[in-house]
């Protein structure tokens, strides 16, 4: 392989996480408008994009800047997630309050009714 493979397939990798950081953006914005149909069109956007992804991180191997990217790409798609999980299922945010001791997700006290 040559360097110049090596760093478009880098750039391709670090391209794919933020595509799917700009998807779970879209998922946000759609769930915030209980806009449902479009959270699970850009889903399954995000399912090919995970699969693209998968392929190429067997093969390539990020430089410490890069890996630092990629994390920080990781975590805002994580928080993307987990705020479209709350939208779409409410319930559970309710449940962990009744069953796990009054702490939300967002590690506020509260008070189980």
């Amino acid at each position: 392989m040559t360097i110049a493979f090596v760093e478009s397939e880098i750039t391709r990798l670090i391209g794919l996480y933020t595509a799917i950081e700009r998807a779970s953006d879209d998922m946000l914005s759609a769930a915030l408008q209980s806009d449902w149909e479009t959270v699970n069109a850009v889903q399954a956007r995000c399912a090919l994009l995970i699969d693209q992804v998968r392929r190429l991180n067997a093969r390539v191997v990020l430089s410490r800047k890069d890996q630092s990217a990629k994390m920080k790409l990781m975590r805002q798609i994580v928080q993307n997630e987990a705020h479209v999980r709350r939208l779409a299922y409410p319930w559970t945010e309710r449940f962990d309050t009744l069953m796990f001791g009054g702490t939300s997700s967002t590690g506020e006290s509260q008070q189980a009714a």
